[in-house]
């Protein structure tokens, strides 16, 4: 499992949600975000490695969801909020399913009080720790 893997891993779960995906630094968000809804990867750091041509290592994730926000009443926003919380949780609830993953933990998701591009998006993020076998 590297990372590359489990971007796509990611980016297969997240396409029969309709999210476009992205995956490069956060600073880069602003100018590669052109359609939502967006879905977009920080690379994922690897936090710690167990075994040296067997093991395990553990990853680190941030996972933003982003749709569109501009003009949005408060009931809108919070219903498409807890939209992307539920598809957050069954993006990791699924993640755990993949033959590689042994565990997702410490998963916590929150929404941004600010938008991250000049386009006005709401967007839900997700960190998490992924554990997964070598």
């Amino acid at each position: 499992m590297t990372r590359v893997h489990l971007a796509q891993l990611l980016r297969d779960l997240l396409s029969p949600h309709g999210y476009h995906f992205f995956t490069a630094p956060d600073e880069y968000m602003p100018s590669e975000i052109d359609r939502y809804p967006a879905a977009w990867l920080t690379p994922p750091r690897l936090k710690e490695v167990e075994g040296r041509r067997h093991g395990k290592q553990v990853y680190e994730l941030q996972l933003h969801l982003l749709q569109p926000g501009v003009r949005l009443t408060h009931a809108e926003r919070a219903r498409r909020l807890d939209e992307m919380e539920q598809t957050l949780l069954g993006i990791f609830t699924e993640l755990t399913r993949a033959p590689k993953i042994i565990c997702v933990d410490r998963l916590t998701i929150r929404p941004r009080t600010c938008a991250f591009t000049n386009h006005g998006e709401i967007s839900q993020s997700a960190t998490a720790e992924v554990t997964a076998w070598f």
